[in-house]
């Protein structure tokens, strides 16, 4: 669980209301959790998050790099990610957004 806010705000964020795999299961670790897909690719999915809150790798990097939502407010019991932030400087957020388009395959011919 990330704490994926209802908007894309660095401050007084709020959680998305979907309730993700608690719907299911009924076991409160699993509220406001979801399946995380790979990165292969990924640079080809956007918008990203559940909601779609992100329009740009470089803005999801800028959440996690925050805290996930406890770094940017949200109050989450079962966040698994630490809620410090990760203290990336601006060129290795760069560098992280660079190898995350790395892992698009270009050719078309995608293997299995």
């Amino acid at each position: 669980m990330l704490g994926t806010p209802s908007r894309a705000v660095i401050a007084n964020a709020m959680i998305d209301p979907d309730l993700g795999r608690f719907r299911l299961t009924r076991a409160e670790p699993h509220r406001y959790a979801f399946k995380t897909p790979s990165l292969r690719n990924g640079a080809l999915t956007a918008p990203y998050m559940h909601n779609g809150v992100y329009r740009t790798l470089e803005a999801v990097v800028d959440f996690y790099n925050r805290g996930g939502g406890a770094g940017i407010g949200i109050q989450l019991d079962h966040q698994t990610l630490p809620p410090d932030p990760l203290r990336l400087t601006a060129t290795e957020q760069r560098d992280l957004v660079a190898f995350m388009r790395a892992l698009t395959d270009t050719t078309g011919t995608q293997r299995r």
